[in-house]
Protein backbone atom coordinates (compact mmCIF):
# COMPACT_ATOMS: atom_id res chain seq x y z
CA UNK A 1 0.00 0.00 0.00
CA UNK A 2 1.28 3.52 -1.31
CA UNK A 3 1.89 5.96 2.13
CA UNK A 4 0.78 9.05 1.96
CA UNK A 5 3.12 11.87 1.36
CA UNK A 6 1.66 14.41 3.72
CA UNK A 7 -0.88 13.84 6.77
CA UNK A 8 -2.86 16.78 6.81
CA UNK A 9 -5.93 16.11 8.99
CA UNK A 10 -4.70 16.73 12.23
CA UNK A 11 -4.27 20.56 13.21
CA UNK A 12 -2.03 22.72 11.48
CA UNK A 13 0.79 24.47 13.12
CA UNK A 14 2.87 25.47 10.19
CA UNK A 15 1.72 25.19 6.39
CA UNK A 16 4.91 23.47 5.62
CA UNK A 17 3.81 20.56 7.21
CA UNK A 18 0.93 20.98 4.22
CA UNK A 19 3.54 21.54 1.48
CA UNK A 20 4.62 18.55 -0.92
CA UNK A 21 7.79 19.95 -2.88
CA UNK A 22 8.27 21.48 -5.74
CA UNK A 23 8.61 18.49 -7.38
CA UNK A 24 4.89 17.65 -6.56
CA UNK A 25 3.15 21.43 -8.50
CA UNK A 26 1.88 21.07 -11.31
CA UNK A 27 1.87 23.72 -13.88
CA UNK A 28 -1.27 25.19 -14.60
CA UNK A 29 -0.47 25.66 -18.32
CA UNK A 30 0.35 22.00 -18.90
CA UNK A 31 -0.98 20.53 -21.77
CA UNK A 32 -0.92 17.13 -19.59
CA UNK A 33 -2.58 19.00 -16.70
CA UNK A 34 -5.67 16.88 -16.54
CA UNK A 35 -4.15 13.40 -17.43
CA UNK A 36 -1.65 14.41 -14.69
CA UNK A 37 -4.48 15.02 -12.56
CA UNK A 38 -6.57 12.23 -13.40
CA UNK A 39 -3.42 9.45 -13.32
CA UNK A 40 -2.43 11.00 -9.70
CA UNK A 41 -6.24 10.94 -8.43
CA UNK A 42 -9.07 10.16 -10.04
CA UNK A 43 -11.72 11.51 -8.50
CA UNK A 44 -10.55 12.03 -5.37
CA UNK A 45 -10.34 15.65 -3.71
CA UNK A 46 -8.79 17.71 -1.37
CA UNK A 47 -7.60 21.01 -0.86
CA UNK A 48 -5.55 22.67 -3.48
CA UNK A 49 -3.04 25.34 -3.56
CA UNK A 50 -2.13 28.21 -6.76
CA UNK A 51 1.35 28.29 -6.23
CA UNK A 52 3.72 31.07 -8.30
CA UNK A 53 6.65 29.61 -9.79
CA UNK A 54 9.47 31.19 -11.82
CA UNK A 55 12.75 29.62 -12.54
CA UNK A 56 12.21 26.42 -10.79
CA UNK A 57 11.95 27.96 -7.85
CA UNK A 58 9.03 29.25 -5.94
CA UNK A 59 8.07 33.27 -5.81
CA UNK A 60 7.73 35.25 -2.69
CA UNK A 61 4.66 37.05 -2.38
CA UNK A 62 4.64 40.25 0.18
CA UNK A 63 1.82 40.01 2.70
CA UNK A 64 0.99 42.37 5.67
CA UNK A 65 2.87 40.90 8.44
CA UNK A 66 5.48 39.15 6.22
CA UNK A 67 6.88 37.61 3.13
CA UNK A 68 5.04 34.46 2.26
CA UNK A 69 8.01 32.50 0.77
CA UNK A 70 6.30 29.33 -0.56
CA UNK A 71 4.18 31.85 -2.91
CA UNK A 72 0.59 31.29 -2.33
CA UNK A 73 -2.14 32.72 -4.33
CA UNK A 74 -4.80 30.97 -3.32
CA UNK A 75 -6.48 27.75 -1.41
CA UNK A 76 -9.56 26.52 -2.26
CA UNK A 77 -11.27 22.73 -1.85
CA UNK A 78 -12.83 20.59 -4.14
CA UNK A 79 -15.18 17.23 -3.61
CA UNK A 80 -13.31 15.95 -7.08
CA UNK A 81 -9.86 17.59 -8.41
CA UNK A 82 -10.82 17.05 -11.65
CA UNK A 83 -13.79 19.06 -12.16
CA UNK A 84 -12.89 21.68 -9.73
CA UNK A 85 -9.32 22.31 -10.95
CA UNK A 86 -9.95 22.14 -14.03
CA UNK A 87 -12.62 25.07 -14.34
CA UNK A 88 -10.31 26.98 -12.59
CA UNK A 89 -7.71 26.32 -15.34
CA UNK A 90 -10.38 27.49 -17.61
CA UNK A 91 -11.29 30.41 -15.54
CA UNK A 92 -7.65 31.52 -15.25
CA UNK A 93 -6.40 30.51 -18.45
CA UNK A 94 -6.02 33.60 -21.26
CA UNK A 95 -6.98 31.07 -23.66
CA UNK A 96 -10.48 30.39 -22.34
CA UNK A 97 -13.37 32.87 -21.46
CA UNK A 98 -14.50 30.50 -18.15
CA UNK A 99 -15.53 31.89 -15.58
CA UNK A 100 -16.77 29.06 -13.20
CA UNK A 101 -14.22 29.46 -10.44
CA UNK A 102 -14.43 33.01 -8.43
CA UNK A 103 -10.37 32.38 -8.02
CA UNK A 104 -10.21 33.12 -12.18
CA UNK A 105 -12.45 35.96 -12.67
CA UNK A 106 -10.09 37.85 -9.89
CA UNK A 107 -7.35 36.77 -11.54
CA UNK A 108 -8.76 38.24 -14.69
CA UNK A 109 -10.25 41.22 -12.78
CA UNK A 110 -7.06 42.77 -12.02
CA UNK A 111 -4.97 43.09 -15.10
CA UNK A 112 -2.12 43.92 -13.09
CA UNK A 113 -1.84 40.90 -11.12
CA UNK A 114 -1.71 38.69 -14.16
CA UNK A 115 0.98 41.10 -15.30
CA UNK A 116 2.88 40.05 -12.11
CA UNK A 117 2.17 36.45 -11.77
CA UNK A 118 1.49 35.25 -15.75
CA UNK A 119 -0.50 32.37 -16.31
CA UNK A 120 2.80 30.28 -17.00
CA UNK A 121 4.13 30.82 -13.81
CA UNK A 122 1.17 29.69 -12.06
CA UNK A 123 1.15 26.40 -10.44
CA UNK A 124 -0.72 23.90 -8.83
CA UNK A 125 -0.05 21.72 -5.53
CA UNK A 126 -2.43 18.88 -4.64
CA UNK A 127 -3.12 18.03 -1.38
CA UNK A 128 -5.98 15.08 -0.61
CA UNK A 129 -8.10 14.76 2.05
CA UNK A 130 -11.30 13.10 2.93
CA UNK A 131 -12.38 16.54 5.04
CA UNK A 132 -11.34 19.03 2.58
CA UNK A 133 -13.46 21.69 3.80
CA UNK A 134 -11.83 21.48 7.31
CA UNK A 135 -8.39 20.93 5.84
CA UNK A 136 -9.23 24.26 3.80
CA UNK A 137 -9.97 26.51 6.75
CA UNK A 138 -7.23 25.31 8.52
CA UNK A 139 -5.08 26.41 5.96
CA UNK A 140 -6.72 29.60 5.76
CA UNK A 141 -6.65 30.13 9.22
CA UNK A 142 -3.15 29.47 9.80
CA UNK A 143 -1.86 31.50 6.99
CA UNK A 144 -4.02 34.53 7.89
CA UNK A 145 -2.41 34.36 11.72
CA UNK A 146 0.93 34.18 9.84
CA UNK A 147 0.93 36.98 7.25
CA UNK A 148 -2.55 39.07 8.77
CA UNK A 149 -4.52 38.46 5.62
CA UNK A 150 -5.37 35.54 3.38
CA UNK A 151 -3.88 34.48 0.23
CA UNK A 152 -3.96 37.07 -2.56
CA UNK A 153 -6.79 35.41 -4.63
CA UNK A 154 -8.91 34.57 -2.17
CA UNK A 155 -9.55 38.22 -0.44
CA UNK A 156 -10.37 40.54 -3.60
Amino acid sequence: MKKNLIDCTGEIDDLALCHMGIEELLPLSADTFWDSINKRHQEKGGVYKIIAVSGGKRVPVNRFLGTDDEGVLYIGKATSFLSRVIDLKKSISPAHNGSAHICGRRYKSLPKIAEHFPFEMLQIELIPSDTPEVLEGLLLDTYRHRYGEVPPLNAI
